[in-house]
């Protein structure tokens, strides 16, 4: 085999795990460019952080536009733990940063403890169950940041979508912080918007491209309320 061909397997995309999940279907694990990616229902879900091309994805760039609204967060609640890629880089920004990750596919938290690094996130609290519950019934101290990035596959459960939840998230979020909400593109935008701008008093949208393998063709939509 020559060198140039040994090079070119060495960078072909390859499954390295392959499970099924009764909350997400198939889940897969791809190497790719000696960084590792977590598909779950045909649809990219996280990355890990030694991703070449992890900058100028959509994980990178969401981390940053939140980093640039907060000061010095003490506390954030992650809904839809995932692979934790917005985690990990949440925390590398802000180091003193405690976590609260609901994440509700047990399958799902495996393979991030497995390939993902998941359990070397510092401040890490996590609960596997179900994120509109555990908003709904949640009585501590406010959070700084609410993160909304929770998949079933490639479907936004439609709960998230509910005023009564999103009158929850603002309530259990200091004033001053910030409420986010990942939404893939390709939805009808118009009443979800909509929905927000009569919970909240600012809303932003951010449109995030996905490029490269397993990227998908409309990127992501992130909104961002106070």
């Amino acid at each position: 085999m020559s060198a140039r061909k040994l090079f070119a397997d060495k960078d072909k995309p390859r499954i390295v795990y392959s499970t099924v999940s009764v909350h997400s279907g198939k889940i897969n694990v791809w190497k790719h460019h000696q960084g590792l990616i977590l598909e779950v229902g045909g649809y990219s879900q996280s990355v890990s952080l030694d991703t070449p091309s992890l900058p100028e994805r959509y994980w990178f760039k969401a981390a940053d536009e939140i980093t640039r609204r907060l000061g010095n967060p003490k506390r954030a609640l992650i809904v839809g733990v995932g692979g934790a890629t917005i985690t990990h880089l949440l925390g590398r920004k802000f180091p003193e940063l405690k976590f609260v990750g609901v994440e509700l596919d047990p399958e799902i938290v495996k393979v991030a403890r497995k390939f993902f690094g998941l359990d070397e996130i510092k401040n890490l609290s996590l609960v596997v169950g179900e994120g509109k519950e555990y908003v709904l019934e949640y009585e501590g101290d406010k959070f700084d940041l609410t993160f909304i990035d929770a998949y079933l596959g490639g479907n936004f459960p439609l709960q998230f979508e509910e005023k009564q939840f999103l009158r929850r998230l603002r309530k259990i979020t200091d004033p001053k912080g910030l409420i986010a909400v990942n939404r893939a593109s390709g939805f009808d935008r118009l009443p979800f918007e909509t929905l927000l701008n009569e919970v909240f008093g600012k809303v932003e949208m951010i449109k995030i491209p996905l490029p490269g393998f397993l990227g998908g063709l409309g990127g992501n939509l992130l909104y961002l309320c106070k």
